[in-house]
């Protein structure tokens, strides 16, 4: 069945992290760190949702630097801190991305956005990577407070969009982001970039692809 709506994930599946490496060779040493902090910055979210203690998911991000530095015993100001994840506002898109949702718009596609950041952060990060024109709204998880993969924030974006969850497919190169919105409902398409795995017990969505040109072939075929 076509989609009515099609609702992406921003970090990562829109926007290439690569991009904040030099900052944390400047402070590790080595841009290996990365995996684990993006990690840790969903573990908090996680943490924040079970407890009730929501919080700005950069907030979130900048605890976990901090975190990695102490593991390494590595002495880092709050400032350069938040100069590093304040990056995440400035990341490019994906090389695939701009012709891939040029090529959704144009075959009738509705395109959304959908984030853990903070609705400030988004509208910065869409305007930087010079890909805001393609989406008809940006949706953060800001308005229910609560973190996906948590049901609300998805209910929320159909909901405001006017689509039923059943007639919308999330767009993501998360495994747990697809599982929670299928958990309304909702359709999935996993973007497994390079080194990105479906990792989790549930099998993967029908569309699975290496890219979002990739995923323009398929949707069109719908």
């Amino acid at each position: 069945m076509r989609p009515d709506l099609l609702v992406f994930d921003v970090n990562e599946t829109l926007l290439d992290l690569a991009a904040l490496r030099p900052g944390f060779v400047d402070v590790f040493g080595s841009a290996e760190p990365m995996g684990e902090w993006f990690a840790r910055m969903l573990h908090g979210s996680l943490v924040a949702n079970h407890v009730g203690n929501y919080r700005p998911f950069g907030q979130i991000g900048a605890e976990a630097l901090m975190v990695l530095a102490l593991k390494r015993g590595i002495d880092v100001s709050p400032e350069r801190i938040a100069a590093i994840v304040q990056g995440m506002r400035s990341l490019p898109a994906h090389r695939d991305v701009p012709d891939a949702l040029e090529r959704l718009r144009s075959a009738g596609f509705r395109l959304v956005t959908l984030t853990n950041g903070s609705s400030e952060a988004v509208v910065d990060q869409l305007r930087n990577a010079g890909i805001e024109g393609f989406f008809e709204q940006s949706f953060s998880v800001d308005a229910v407070s609560r973190f996906k993969p948590a049901p609300e924030p998805y209910l929320h974006a159909c909901a405001l969009a006017g689509v039923d969850t059943d007639r919308a497919m999330l767009v993501a190169a998360h495994d747990w982001d697809i599982i929670g919105a299928r958990s309304v409902g909702m359709e999935g398409c996993f973007l497994a970039r390079p080194g990105v795995v479906w990792g989790l017990p549930d099998p993967p969505p029908d569309l699975v692809v290496g890219d979002l040109s990739a995923a323009v072939e398929r949707l069109a075929d719908i």
